[in-house]
């Protein structure tokens, strides 16, 4: 990191990896826990992911291990990712819950007198 350019871009990163991640804690309604359970979360996928890519790099560079900065770069690129698909999956079951609680008991979208009543044919 040696322009200013390359230092900008880092924290843009690692600010973007924080948005990411920020979630709402449904019991206490904080935004901070959320985020913190949205961080223990995925973690350990990233940094497991994180490591498999620098061992990617160093098999391709003859052994030379990326510069810190670079591997925190690509942690926080997968971190982004896989903040990303958990919010969207926390957001998803949310929405499952909230729709459960307007319509109790309603397990199926789909009436007895919907299913399909005419034999399949095999051309």
């Amino acid at each position: 990191m040696n322009t200013l350019r390359e230092k900008i871009s880092f924290v843009l990163t690692a600010l973007a990896y924080v948005v990411f991640h920020l979630g709402w804690s449904r019991d206490t309604g904080s935004i901070i826990q959320g985020t913190v359970v949205s961080l223990l979360n995925t973690l350990p996928f990233e940094i497991g992911f994180t490591w498999v890519l620098v061992v990617f790099i160093r098999y391709l560079s003859d052994g030379q291990r990326p510069p810190w900065d670079r591997i925190l770069r690509i942690f926080f690129t997968v971190g982004i990712l896989f903040g990303l698909f958990y919010n969207l999956y926390v957001r998803g079951a949310q929405e499952q819950e909230r729709l459960k609680q307007l319509k109790p008991g309603a397990e199926s979208l789909l009436y007895q007198s919907d299913t399909r009543k005419v034999r399949w044919y095999l051309a």
